[in-house]
């Protein structure tokens, strides 16, 4: 279990990596739907990340289907933009071949699973309460997150039960 610690022994706030998604990509995450993200290149970043969501929206390649389930059916404009939305602890990055192997159907279709790709695998993710708002930029940023973070965050999701809810929604022939 990862814990948020940003403060030295002298109350010294650190900077926490933090990694800036188009939405509804870092809804799904926070949501507990999406797992893993996939990017095009590796990381090296471990631990604790935080998780934004860009002011950015992605519905052209968004899994309508998912964030109907996840979000309603006004998905498109209730997701949060320019905000920090979950803190996560990034444990590994993998190719998306071997994470594929593994990733659950919620997973599946909230990622691009192709070749030569890699997949940051998330666990221990908590929601934030409130979204903080934040100007993101691309990949990987340092952030100084306010001292009551760990106050903000809600309780860990639960990835299986997310993914099982939504498969039973699909095989219920739900629109």
């Amino acid at each position: 279990l990862a814990k948020v610690r940003l403060m030295d022994l002298f109350g010294a706030q650190h900077p926490l990596p933090t990694l800036s998604l188009w939405e509804p990509w870092a809804s799904l995450i926070a949501a507990g739907f999406k797992r893993h993200e996939t990017r095009h290149w590796p990381t090296r970043v471990r631990g604790t990340v935080a998780i934004h969501a860009a002011k950015r929206l992605d519905v052209a390649a968004a899994p309508d289907k998912l964030c109907r389930f996840a979000f309603g059916p006004d998905w498109t404009r209730t997701r949060p933009a320019g905000a920090v939305v979950a803190v996560v602890n990034l444990t590994a990055c993998v190719h998306t071949r071997e994470a594929a192997a593994y990733a659950l159907s919620s997973d599946l279709e909230s990622g691009n699973y192709g070749p030569f790709r890699f997949a940051f695998r998330l666990d221990d993710v908590r929601p934030l309460i409130e979204p903080i708002p934040l100007t993101g930029r691309q990949g990987f940023f340092s952030w100084t997150p306010p001292p009551d973070l760990a106050q903000r965050r809600g309780p860990p999701v639960d990835h299986v039960q997310q993914a099982s809810a939504y498969d039973a929604f699909v095989c219920g022939g739900e629109a």
